[in-house]
């Protein structure tokens, strides 16, 4: 039985809410869904981030987040300039290409079940790169992962203090019993 609103919010939010929700999308072969909720992933791991003078995660919070925390195994690599591309591509129309792609200043993703390697170019497709889903769920995650050991390695940081409030703003998962039972109460 959970605690409610009582509950850690990190544990609620990331690992309850994102991670989940992303893991059943891909068990389920549901791989153009699981990209829109890991893109989602990165701009809320970018809010998390951001300058403490900020309301409203920018371009440059998202390209700074994936560029430090999303590393794939082995050479080939994303760059943040890409990822955000394929944020804006998928957010905003559903599909591949986006503004700053078409505009070359990053490649069009191109999303694929489990492969090795898991990122793909080739020189006689420029602007184009294959990457598995899988990858970059592992990518991201390992990336919070290491957001979260930088962040509370000092647990009393101005920052660590910042970032706790900001998940406290996250959605949080909770029962209508939890709900009705918290607003009950004096």
């Amino acid at each position: 039985m959970g605690t409610g609103f009582s509950e850690d919010p990190v544990i609620n939010a990331l690992h309850k809410g994102i991670r989940r929700g992303i893991n059943v999308t891909i068990e389920n072969n549901c791989i153009s869904s699981a990209v829109v909720l890991i893109l989602s992933a990165i701009d809320t791991m970018a809010y998390l981030a951001m300058p403490e003078t900020q309301e409203d995660v920018t371009r440059k919070d998202f390209v700074e987040w994936a560029e430090k925390y999303i590393r794939f195994p082995g050479r080939e690599q994303l760059t943040g300039l890409d990822l955000y591309g394929a944020r804006c591509a998928m957010l905003h129309s559903f599909g591949a290409q986006s503004r700053l792609s078409r505009e070359g200043q990053c490649r069009v993703i191109l999303w694929t079940a489990p492969a090795v390697p898991s990122i793909l170019s080739q020189p006689h497709v420029p602007g184009y790169v294959l990457v598995a889903v899988d990858a970059l769920r592992d990518a991201l995650f390992l990336g919070m992962d290491r957001f979260l050991i930088d962040i509370y390695k000092e647990p009393l940081s101005n920052r660590a203090k910042l970032v706790d409030k900001r998940f406290n703003s996250l959605v949080q998962e909770m029962s209508t019993a939890d709900v009705i039972s918290s607003t009950t109460q004096p």
